[in-house]
């Protein structure tokens, strides 16, 4: 009852469960074999299969073979199973540090292995996030890039906001490339069909009176560039276009560090 009282917010059941504290395994179950992590593991097969909409605890159940209330042995709630499935996807060894102290390098690398992970599990881009990563694995990627971060001179704080700000991006710029992949065959088109057709329907509507900036994008043609080797369906999505950014906001924060250095001041404003 004492432990009980003591779980007054989400997050600090969210840390409990994902580190299994809340509870231990059930000492007799209803089948041999059955597990917290078998549950979440027939979970995240079900989402990579049929996306993160056929997860429910009753699909899961007869994927495993079980009743339904077997499952709550071990899962309480399908907001638990979802809590469970986004840290079980960060299961794979996050980048190790760089012997060459490049943390600009550091740092890319770790934005490509963080998109990595969401395109090997699309779905993973929809779950509800209710804070930063609590988990095992979520730590372990966290730990991995703010190491980099802080190997630039940046001091803790303002090194996770901009790890925030690079993990929502991959977030969000794969959720996006998904969405309009998904546009384009629903349509039967490609998104270098998309992107060619938003340049024709602009070119229709952009005047240089009006839209000055975006006359001149249709101009230099910079909605139709080549892609780069590798793009998907042959055009650069937004996670190609991504790459400039990371760089340009990597270019921003070791001009920053060097301006504070130079002036004697703290790395922080």
């Amino acid at each position: 009852m004492a432990a009980e009282q003591r779980r007054t917010n989400r997050m600090e059941r969210e840390m409990e469960l994902l580190w299994g504290l809340d509870r231990s395994e059930p000492r007799r179950g209803p089948k041999p074999g059955l597990s917290r992590g078998s549950v979440v593991a027939a979970a995240v097969a079900l989402a990579d299969a049929e996306g993160l909409e056929a997860v429910s605890m009753q699909r899961v159940a007869k994927e495993l073979g079980y009743t339904t209330m077997s499952l709550y042995r071990y899962v309480d709630s399908k907001e638990d199973m979802l809590a469970l499935m986004g840290d079980a996807v960060m299961d794979v060894e996050p980048p190790a540090p760089r012997e060459d102290g490049d943390w600009r390098a550091g740092v890319e690398e770790w934005a490509h292995g963080v998109t990595n992970v969401y395109r090997l599990h699309p779905w993973s881009v929809y779950l509800p996030l209710s804070g930063p990563p609590s988990g095992p694995n979520g730590l372990r990627w966290m730990e991995s890039g703010l190491r980099e971060l802080v190997a630039s001179g940046l001091e803790t704080g303002p090194a996770v906001q901009i790890l925030t700000m690079l993990s929502a991006a991959a977030r969000e710029t794969l959720r996006i490339e998904l969405e309009m992949g998904r546009a384009a065959r629903e349509t039967g088109s490609t998104m270098a069909d998309i992107g060619r057709d938003y340049s024709t329907g602009l070119r229709r509507v952009v005047t240089e009176e009006r839209f000055p900036t975006i006359a001149r994008l249709l101009r230099e043609g910079a909605l139709e560039e080549e892609p780069p080797p590798g793009s998907a369906d042959g055009v650069a999505g937004p996670v190609d276009d991504m790459h400039f950014a990371v760089r340009r906001l990597l270019d921003g924060i070791e001009a920053y560090v060097e301006r504070r250095r130079a002036a004697g001041a703290p790395e922080r404003d």
